[in-house]
């Protein structure tokens, strides 16, 4: 999950938010020891600076699974069970084995101050967006060496790769003029090939493999969230949808999709044509921060509350909750 802020009361959540990441304690060791096979949620603990995993076929909660750097802001499935883990405060991007508690396999630092936010993988390259520099940098994941950086518009948050191009989607961060949208770089040259208007505000970009196009997601804490669907191929907006609130961390539900409402407590349900299908609110007590979908249960991160819920998702029943670190936030689903 991503936060940002356009006017002084929602700087002021934010900053109280990064002072509490900076003043919590991190635990001084991670749970350590071999973890089973089969398929594994993960999640980080914003406030915690940790990642838990949760099993389900075994049932086997591991909590403090893995420590992090300061304010950990992104996951990121490589394969072979590797796990990226991105954290914006620390600039730092950690590797671990998803098979072993407490592994750290490799370790990036990315300048100070640059704020890395979110990443993609394409091309045997981890690619980072750094939020405060007005850059993305991509790493090797061979060398384990930082490679290319390439000067883009102001505050890049999302990024995404498909179809011989990186996304790179824009922020209001506190700029009172801001460029939104979306640049395109070519993936080969890096050089910028085209600009796609998805809004002002576009915090956030998933590609969908299944179905080839990327979901851009925009909006200005008015309660004014739209999900874009993007043609990589071309570069254009196929559909639009207005859900409201803050569309964020989006699944894939077979033919239709869900994104969350961070920090509120609806999910939306939509489809790549523009239909807004349905919205629902598991508990009107839940703020969610992403959600992740395992075989027929979905899995909702509740920051205030450290818990990730559980649902089915046919019937969108709650099954129950696991313990959480202190501010769960992103969250994946791995098959492995």
């Amino acid at each position: 999950m991503k936060i940002d802020h356009l006017n002084a009361l929602t700087l002021t959540c934010i900053a109280l938010i990064l002072f509490l990441a900076i003043s919590c304690n991190s635990p001084a060791e991670p749970d350590t020891g071999t973890n089973p096979s089969g398929n594994v949620v993960a999640w980080f603990n914003g406030l915690a600076n940790t990642v838990d995993l949760y099993f389900p076929e075994s049932d086997l909660l591991v909590s403090t699974a893995y420590i992090t750097g300061n304010a950990p802001n992104d996951l990121l499935y490589l394969g072979s069970d590797m796990l990226a883990v991105l954290s914006s405060l620390s600039s730092v991007l950690q590797v671990v084995d998803l098979s072993v508690s407490g592994s750290l396999l490799h370790e990036i630092t990315f300048p100070g101050g640059s704020n890395p936010w979110a990443m993609a993988y394409g091309y045997d390259k981890i690619w980072v967006t750094l939020l405060l520099t007005g850059q993305i940098v991509n790493v090797s994941t061979e060398s384990w060496t930082i490679g290319e950086t390439v000067d883009v518009n102001d505050y890049p948050y999302g990024i995404a790769i498909a179809s011989g191009s990186i996304f790179v989607s824009h922020g209001d961060y506190t700029e009172p003029n801001p460029p939104g949208g979306v640049t395109v770089l070519d993936a080969v040259t890096l050089e910028e090939t085209g600009w796609i208007d998805t809004g002002q505000n576009t915090i956030d970009l998933w590609y969908c493999t299944e179905t080839g196009n990327i979901h851009a997601f925009s909006y200005t804490y008015t309660d004014d969230g739209v999900v874009s669907i993007i043609d990589p191929a071309t570069a254009t907006i196929l559909s639009q949808i207005i859900t409201g609130g803050c569309p964020q961390s989006p699944v894939r539900l077979g033919t239709s999709f869900a994104c969350c409402d961070g920090f509120g407590s609806s999910i939306f349900f939509y489809d790549e044509s523009g239909t807004l299908l349905s919205t629902w609110i598991p508990d009107s007590s839940i703020t969610l921060a992403g959600l992740a979908v395992s075989g027929d249960t979905l899995y909702m991160t509740d920051f205030e509350a450290d818990k990730v819920y559980r649902a089915l998702l046919e019937s969108q029943v709650l099954l129950g909750s696991l313990t959480a670190g202190d501010g769960p936030q992103g969250i994946t689903a791995i098959d492995r």
